[in-house]
């Protein structure tokens, strides 16, 4: 008896710890369903593909690609660390990797719509 009340006490003040997502709706993990480019007016299918976003307390993940993000009102302003100015981001939806800035057309429990100045980008939560 003494063995399950302690491992329910660690459990416990183990979950307590951790940080809470602040992100709302916003948090957890998203696959992109399709882009839909501006210039050429063409949409691209995703959705048969594996192409996930994820937003957690202030890290962004985007493919293999980490960094950090910030929500304010409705914009979406995305900095990825990890990648160079010369990789291709742009099967995910991102075309400035270092400083990428995405209007929020779009944001609910499920579903996520995001605009660029290239590309408007639909996602569903995974």
């Amino acid at each position: 008896m003494k063995k399950i009340a302690y491992i329910i006490l660690t459990a416990t003040l183990f979950i307590s710890c951790q940080k809470a997502d602040h992100n709302g709706d916003l948090g957890g993990f998203w696959k992109l369903l399709k882009i839909e480019k501006a210039e050429e007016n063409s949409i691209i299918n995703k959705k048969n593909e594996d192409r996930f976003w994820s937003f957690q307390l202030n890290m962004a993940q985007i493919g293999s690609y980490k960094g950090y993000f910030q929500h304010v009102g409705d914009s979406l302003y995305i900095q990825l660390k990890t990648a160079q100015a010369t990789d291709d981001l742009s099967g995910y939806g991102v075309y400035n990797a270092q400083d990428e800035r995405l209007k929020v057309l779009h944001l609910e429990r499920s579903k996520m719509i995001l605009r660029s100045k290239q590309a408007t980008l639909t996602f569903r939560k995974f």
